[in-house]
Parts: C-alpha cells; sequence; structure tokens
C-alpha cells in the first residue's frame, strides 16, 4: 500500500531498493540473493546515483537523495525531476501502476553455493523504477512525500485515505 507522507513537496518517493536475504530466481537457471552489507563501502555518493525508468539510461527522471543500509535492504529517497516524464512517473506511482524498484549493479565478488549466487559485494550504477521488479513487492515504493501547507492529523488521514481508495 503506498503512503503518502505529509513531509515534502510531492516529488520524493521512497522505498527498498534491494532486499536482503531474499532468496530470487531472476532466470530459469539462476537463484540471486544480496546480502547485508553488500553495497557497503562501494557505492558513489547517494547524490549520484541516479533514477531510471525501466533501466532506460537515456530516461533519467530524478537522483538518489538518501541510500541506507538497514536490515531489510538497501533503502533509498529519489527526488523526482520536475520534467513531463517525471510529471508522468509521479502519476504512474500515485495511480499505483509503477509500484517496483529495481537496481543495475556491476557485481564484485559473488559466492556460489548450492546453485544460488550469493551477492556480497556489488557497486550500485543505478535505480530504476520497473513496470515489474525481479524482486516484486519485497523492492517496492512505499511512500511519496506531499506538500501540506500546515500538516495537522485530520489532513494527514484525509490524503491517506484519498489515495487508499483511489
Amino acid at each position: 500500500m503506498l503512503e503518502v507522507r505529509a513531509e515534502g513537496d510531492g516529488r520524493t518517493i521512497v522505498g527498498i531498493a534491494v532486499p536482503y536475504d531474499v532468496e530470487q530466481r531472476i532466470s530459469p537457471t539462476m537463484v540471486e540473493v544480496f546480502r547485508k552489507g553488500v553495497f557497503r563501502d562501494v557505492t558513489r555518493a547517494a547524490n549520484r546515483v541516479k533514477l531510471l525508468f525501466q533501466h532506460k539510461s537515456d530516461s533519467p527522471i530524478g537522483r538518489a537523495t538518501m541510500l541506507e543500509e538497514r536490515d531489510g535492504g538497501l533503502y533509498g529517497e529519489f527526488r523526482i525531476s520536475k520534467t513531463e516524464a517525471g510529471d508522468e512517473a509521479l502519476e504512474l506511482i500515485r495511480d499505483g501502476v509503477l509500484t517496483n524498484l529495481s537496481v543495475g549493479f556491476q557485481p564484485l565478488k559473488d559466492e556460489k553455493r548450492n546453485g544460488i549466487t550469493n551477492r556480497v559485494k556489488a557497486h550500485l550504477a543505478e535505480v530504476s523504477l520497473v513496470t515489474f521488479g525481479a524482486y516484486g513487492d519485497a523492492a517496492n515504493i512505499v511512500a511519496v512525500r506531499a506538500e501540506i501547507e500546515k500538516p495537522n492529523l485530520a489532513s494527514i488521514q484525509g490524503i491517506v485515505s484519498k489515495v487508499r481508495h483511489s
């Protein structure tokens, strides 16, 4: 369920870009798991990580403003640019059409055990909004920050209710 938060201007999305310790079949012959710490010490500053649309390098729609490793995965906050493509992406997110995140990465160290590729160290190249992410709901957008002049409980509940019933 997408949550609209009271802070921000409505152009920042937040979510888990990569879940940790979740086995996922990527292809008929490959199961992959990202391990906690996989991006530690090898990922560039958050503001240099671009947010793309469907992994298309010619379709940047924003950039990361914060990336943080948490127990559940790589958490990120992403600012979507005020462009036609950015506006379209935000509308698709608000409508629940785009819900998944995915990453482009360069593997630096993998460990293969029992037919599973464990991603131990990797360089994060980009994060993308995607229609169908390999990790499904484990890597998804959880909130869009909304602009509210004077936040109060009633207005926040009204916005969340409106989003839930849309």
